[in-house]
């Protein structure tokens, strides 16, 4: 048997999403197809009752000659298939007229979802995901008001984490002033922070740099975020790389129009680049080796779950 025949036999035997399912998946796919095929299908193993509709956002160009033909025609009958009229990869964009023009605006992560869904909430996820449990349900259930929840900050960047300021739970009390954050900055460099330029906004400081949500595992109350966001509200689109990173503008676009963000630990629930320890799958997209590697233990991953005997090493 091949991975792609024990996803297709595995995804028959999913149960089907519940009548009335609240949430919408966006995933963008860039490369690595086998572990595309087990985020969505651990995904919905766990999560499932939970989803309508996957948006499959299928990038114009493609690492490695990848192709995803057997998972559209395994998750058929969930899959809404868009393929962006634009390859923009990971090139910031800080001109915000760009996003008034609708084929640059759908063309980047996540967008074409955000503005089609029919759903109160849209779950982003990379396609490196591994999920071990409910994590939808949990979200649901913690979001409690708040416009979005998942994992906040990029702390391992930031110069108040280290100064132990600030952290995740305590993003919203930490509020320096700008000659605050300056002397802080001085004190305990950040690890981007020479593409900083200079520095935080005078006028408005906070949110800090490195903070946002962190989108490969993220829910949005689109019911909120919808009206807030561009080419309906004044905030960048959420999938923009504007500023430093994907989602860093966005989250200080709401934050600074009153929302919130809750902080959800997703360790219980997925591991981010789940084949190389943990450790995000950005680097193996241009290291051959690295990718093929994961690819592998992808198609371990199904086979095993398809009850073939199949040890996976990691």
């Amino acid at each position: 048997m091949t991975p792609e025949a024990a996803l297709k036999t595995l995804v028959k035997n999913l149960p089907s999403g519940k009548e009335g399912a609240s949430v919408d998946v966006a995933i963008n796919v860039y490369g690595k197809p086998l572990q595309t095929a087990v985020t969505l299908y651990s995904l919905l193993k766990h999560s499932g009752r939970w989803v309508n509709k996957i948006y499959f956002i299928e990038e114009r160009r493609q690492p490695f000659g990848a192709r995803f033909d057997f998972i559209r025609e395994a998750f058929a009958q969930r899959i809404v298939y868009f393929r962006p009229p634009l390859w923009l990869g990971v090139r910031p964009f800080q001109k915000t007229w760009w996003y008034k023009l609708a084929f640059f605006r759908k063309s980047l992560r996540y967008q074409y979802a955000w503005e089609q869904s029919k759903q109160p909430y849209l779950f982003t996820t990379h396609n490196d995901m591994l999920y071990q449990g409910d994590i939808l349900g949990s979200l649901l259930n913690g979001i409690d008001g708040n416009t979005a929840i998942g994992q906040v900050g990029q702390c391992w960047n930031c110069s108040a984490f280290f100064a132990g300021c600030c952290d995740p739970d305590r993003y919203l009390q930490y509020r320096p002033d700008y000659s605050a954050l300056k002397k802080l900055m001085k004190q305990w460099p950040g690890k981007r922070q020479n593409a900083l330029g200079g520095g935080p906004g005078k006028k408005n400081p906070w949110p800090l740099p490195e903070c946002r949500l962190n989108e490969w595992a993220a829910l949005i109350d689109l019911t909120k975020a919808r009206d807030a966001t561009h080419p309906f509200g004044p905030a960048v689109p959420f999938g923009a790389f504007h500023g430093l990173d994907v989602g860093v503008q966005w989250f200080r676009d709401v934050l600074l129009l009153g929302h919130t963000v809750a902080h959800f630990d997703i360790s219980p629930f997925a591991i981010h680049g789940w084949t190389n320890g943990g450790a995000g799958g950005h680097g193996s997209l241009s290291d051959m080796e690295q990718y093929n590697d994961g690819e592998e233990r992808a198609g371990q991953f199904l086979l095993q779950e398809c009850g073939a005997q199949v040890n996976i090493i990691f």
